[in-house]
């Protein structure tokens, strides 16, 4: 029988998301209340990250995120507060497991927010 030590433990799946996530949060803790390219274009790459993008909740908020932040950088536009939704509805998305109907809503809502500043 093999020993219980010799076999390596198998990371679970979503190991990664709260990582990316915090790292998300502090970086938009950091932008300033102008338009920063540098400081969006790192966050973007930090949403990129997110292993399951446009899967499931947290997924679904983080490729509008990626959506908004490039709409922003080919714009020049600029909301931290937008941002700010995103990566709350993020954390919200992550920290349970929403209902159907209650997930549509906050999609809908980001959704909204990002046809404010889609690019033309």
């Amino acid at each position: 029988m093999k020993d219980d030590l010799d076999i390596p433990n198998k990371p679970y799946r979503r190991a990664g998301d709260d990582d990316v996530l915090a790292l998300a949060e502090g970086l938009v803790g950091s932008l300033g209340k102008t338009f920063d390219r540098g400081g969006l274009e790192v966050l973007q790459q930090v949403v990129e990250s997110y292993p399951d993008s446009g899967r499931d909740g947290g997924g679904e908020v983080a490729a509008s995120l990626k959506g908004l932040i490039g709409d922003f950088l080919a714009s020049q536009a600029y909301d931290r507060e937008a941002i700010a939704v995103h990566v709350r509805a993020w954390r919200f998305m992550l920290s349970r497991k929403p209902e159907k109907a209650e997930r549509l809503r906050i999609l809908s809502g980001l959704r909204d927010v990002r046809d404010l500043y889609a690019a033309a």
